[in-house]
């Protein structure tokens, strides 16, 4: 099927043989059950993968694309009009606590694949961060991940609804994948993660996806490079702010941004007393400028 028509009008993609941009029906039908959902106080987490633990099948592509479709859909849905660009987008799984609170609410962010050694250390830690803290900014996070089997069981079986293959068809061709549904991925991870086995578990359904990213390529393209180049320099700290010092900043930009949130649920989400907060507030009375969204926190 065709979505975002007045986006794509005819010969503005390669290939395209009628306005708009092709993705499968059926993933489509899935994320638009989600859409719905989300405004009843939900978060989702999906995840991507290949089965054939290879690089370059198109796993970006096929996110994006999604993330593009998430964004129409809780337009057509609630008629709540969302960014979808580079600020969606993270690559390291530390950075999503912070791009959490900077995203409007239902907003889609994607966890880009990334590797070094401290990868699923860090993954770990980060998703247990965000559903102690941002699971109430209700939004849906998709992780691009190298091996689905290597995923802590509580986010691989429990906390994802989805889970998604992209693999290579014959001759390294793009452009498939495999849609797990709730029950199947829980299989798929239960059944199959001794022997590292995909192929024990029959997908919910197979599709298929057309070449490029729901983002603007060079905005993209860019935005991975500058992320690269961050990390490989290596991040110098704020030797005059502490971790602590920027969380405070953090807590009173969020109450001045949602003053109809009590105090005593910022609090407790932020896991500070309510005695606490207003000595924090003392000292941070001409506290820098935050980009946060206002979201319950409890």
């Amino acid at each position: 099927m065709k979505i975002l028509k007045e986006k794509y009008p005819l010969r503005s993609l390669k290939g395209q043989k009628t306005a708009g941009r092709y993705i499968n029906e059926i993933l489509y039908e899935n994320l638009k059950i989600l859409a719905k959902k989300i405004v009843d106080d939900m978060t989702f987490l999906g995840v991507c993968f290949s089965s054939t633990l290879e690089v370059g099948t198109g796993k970006s592509v096929l996110m994006t694309q999604i993330g593009e479709a998430w964004t129409d859909l809780i337009y057509q849905l609630h008629g709540i009009k969302l960014p979808f660009d580079k600020n969606n987008l993270v690559w390291r799984p530390k950075d999503l606590m912070q791009r959490a609170f900077e995203v409007p609410k239902y907003s889609f962010i994607l966890v880009d694949e990334w590797e070094d050694a401290h990868y699923w250390s860090e993954l770990g830690m980060t998703l247990r961060q965000f559903f102690r803290k941002c699971r109430q900014l209700n939004l849906f996070i998709m992780i691009i991940i190298p091996n689905f089997f290597q995923l802590p069981m509580p986010y691989a079986v429990g906390r994802s609804i989805f889970a998604i293959d992209v693999r290579f068809g014959e001759g390294f061709e793009r452009g498939f994948f495999k849609f797990y549904d709730f029950e199947k991925k829980k299989d798929l991870y239960l059944k199959g993660r001794r022997e590292h086995n995909y192929h024990i578990i029959h997908s919910s359904f197979d599709g298929e996806f057309n070449d490029g990213y729901g983002i603007d390529r060079d905005e993209y393209l860019k935005a991975k490079k500058e992320d690269l180049e961050r990390y490989e320099e290596g991040e110098k700290p704020d030797v005059t702010m502490s971790e602590p010092e920027i969380r405070n900043k953090y807590i009173i930009k969020f109450r001045e941004n949602c003053p109809e949130i009590p105090i005593r649920l910022i609090c407790k989400g932020f896991g500070i007393s309510e005695a606490r907060y207003y000595e924090i507030k003392d000292k941070q009375k001409n506290s820098i400028s935050l980009p946060l969204k206002c979201a319950a926190v409890i």
